[in-house]
């Protein structure tokens, strides 16, 4: 999709991410690493570098990827914030832990986290947000949602109890499958009305991702309704063996198993016209032992085992990053 921007629109996108920042408890006194792209059409990375400007916070752009690159900028620069998708904070403490960086005394003090949850619908952190903060203890991590669609964040404030609508850019409903109205704490999907924006404005426009809200006050002192992380898209629901789930439920599961170094869920149509997993996963150790394994924990976790299918790290790797995307892809939907 192309979303045209207005010069109000570009100052819109920048207010709006100045109200994410200063949710997160960010000032002008922070420096910001940006650890996300700014290119390849990613919006995302523009809004995040015009609401740490407008902020007037500093900011250094490194770019998705390399943590060698990323450790010798926050040896130089000393920022005290990175934009980062999450999963990458672990590939940071891995490459600190074999270069012998003592990553817990850097300048580090937050992480402002998108494209991957963080937390369970209960607020709680999921397996990936455990397995962050088990290694770092004193890092707090604030989980934003967003859409370039939406051109507006949602983000935590230091509760971590949800991300915080902001009200005077952005309505937004929770619907169910039928398109009526769903209750706080059940699941619906995002649908929003933006406010203010000139070029691509959206009345009523679903974007698949489902939630949980909530409209009680929240402990900050902020009474707008928050979202809790996305449990999975509409178009991503898979129907396994009688169970219905998302890919989150999957990687969280995934993420939880030591011998998993890296790994791809894909879905595909049987013979019977049903749903089909298979997860490719890169580890060092491949045996039946392994694999009875990790079938055991999604029976405990799901009921449900998907096929598993042990590949090299490095080939699991080139299907997660393909020079064509921008961001890693962990999903494989092949059932059209």
């Amino acid at each position: 999709m192309i979303i045209g921007l207005t010069e109000n629109d570009l100052k819109r996108l920048a207010y709006n991410e100045r109200l994410s920042f200063e949710t997160a408890g960010l000032t002008e006194k922070d420096i910001m690493q940006l650890m996300t792209t700014i290119d390849r059409r990613f919006m995302a990375g523009l809004a995040y570098f015009l609401g740490a400007r407008e902020l007037k916070m500093g900011i250094c752009r490194v770019g998705n990827g390399i943590p060698e690159l990323q450790w010798d900028t926050i040896r130089r620069i000393l920022p005290t914030v990175a934009m980062v998708v999450p999963s990458f904070i672990c590939k940071l403490i891995d490459y600190a832990k074999r270069e012998n960086i003592d990553y817990r005394r850097s300048s580090l003090t937050k992480f402002i986290c998108i494209g991957e949850s963080i937390r369970k619908p209960d607020f709680n952190y999921n397996t990936l947000g455990e397995k962050i903060m088990n290694q770092w203890e004193n890092i707090r991590l604030f989980s934003t949602y967003a859409s370039t669609e939406m051109q507006t964040s949602f983000t935590e404030c230091s509760e971590g109890k949800g991300g915080h609508l902001p009200p005077e850019l952005i309505i937004a409903e929770f619907l169910d499958s039928e398109g009526k109205s769903v209750k706080p704490g059940e699941e619906g999907e995002v649908t929003i009305t933006t406010l203010g924006v000139e070029g691509m404005p959206l009345l009523r426009f679903r974007t698949g991702d489902i939630v949980v809200y909530h409209t009680e006050p929240c402990k900050c002192g902020r009474n707008t309704l928050r979202l809790s992380g996305v449990t999975g898209r509409k178009g991503q629901m898979i129907k396994f063996k009688g169970t219905t789930l998302y890919p989150p439920a999957l990687y969280d599961i995934l993420d939880g198993i030591p011998e998993v170094i890296n790994y791809v869920v894909e879905v595909f149509k049987n013979e019977l016209g049903t749903d089909e997993i298979v997860i490719r996963i890169g580890t060092g150790e491949k045996s039946k032992l392994i694999e009875k394994h990790i079938k055991d924990v999604f029976r405990a976790k799901i009921r449900v085992a998907p096929s598993i299918l042990f590949e090299s790290v490095e080939t699991v790797n080139r299907i997660q990053f393909p020079q064509t995307k921008r961001k890693s892809v962990k999903f494989i939907d092949r059932r059209e």
